[in-house]
């Protein structure tokens, strides 16, 4: 499995990722590492065609698992786009078909936020490690957890307006990427505020509006291109969520179509 902007060698995944073999005792996590070589997939440029492992994958590949990087697989269905984010420890099968929804206009594409490897755990990979099938169970539990987590944003995304959507968001973001600070978590993510639009069921307008409402309220800061900070104030906050409508006063997010104020950071 090789394309274009694609590099590949072999790591030990339970060297990687030492939490799939946390349920077996020290001498079957050793048996089981010597099993666990599998190819990977380092793929670096901004946007990927994953279109040429429909052919490749067999049906007893189990996934592609992400070892370290940020992608993003975006929907678009019309003129709307929603994404999910996926990052280290996430379990991907970019080659299952989203079925056909004619006649919705829907287009699936895949971007890399930041440089990517991809373990393959094909068919030889899972037989390799059949004798160890907590290893497989702690790989599904990785799938039902990502369910959990978009059922968890898709809450967040019903919150009638954008800055309350976005603190949550960062909430949840930062439990995964986050590092605490004294002042706070900081989260380094490259996310635009289209990316955080499609993230939160908004608009990129009100995105930005409400990443000024939320920087002037000391809750929500940007501290560079792809670092943030979610104050110690956000996460007392965060513990009243009915107090997030007070944030900002009365400032009205714009109307579909419109666009920021110049000089707004995207």
């Amino acid at each position: 499995m090789k394309a274009s902007g694609q590099s590949r060698h072999r790591v030990v995944l339970l060297d990687a990722d030492p939490d799939l073999g946390s349920d077996l005792e020290e001498r079957e996590f050793d048996a089981a590492r010597g099993h666990s070589v599998v190819n990977v997939t380092e793929i670096e440029e901004s946007s990927w065609d994953p279109s040429g492992l429909a052919e490749t994958a067999e049906a007893g590949w189990l996934g592609l698992f992400v070892l370290d990087g940020l992608m993003i697989r975006r929907v678009t269905v019309g003129q709307r786009s929603g994404c999910e984010l996926f990052g280290p420890g996430d379990l991907i099968r970019p080659w299952d078909s989203d079925g056909d929804y004619d006649p919705l206009p829907i287009a699936v594409t895949w971007l890399v936020l930041r440089p990517s490897r991809l373990a393959v755990v094909d068919t030889d990979v899972a037989l390799r490690l059949a004798p160890w099938p907590s290893i497989t169970s702690r790989l599904l539990a990785r799938v039902a957890q990502r369910a959990r987590y978009l059922a968890l944003t898709q809450a967040v995304t019903h919150l009638p307006r954008t800055h309350p959507r976005l603190l949550m968001l960062f909430w949840l973001l930062a439990e995964r990427y986050g590092h605490v600070g004294p002042d706070g978590v900081h989260v380094t993510l490259p996310l635009t505020h289209e990316v955080l639009a499609m993230l939160v069921g908004s608009h990129r307008p009100s995105v930005t509006i409400a990443l000024q409402r939320l920087a002037r309220a000391g809750l929500l800061t940007r501290e560079g291109s792809d670092r943030w900070l979610l104050t110690n104030r956000a996460i007392e906050v965060l513990a009243h969520p009915e107090s997030l409508s007070l944030i900002g006063g009365d400032e009205e997010e714009p109307a579909v179509g419109a666009e920021p104020k110049a000089g707004s950071r995207s």
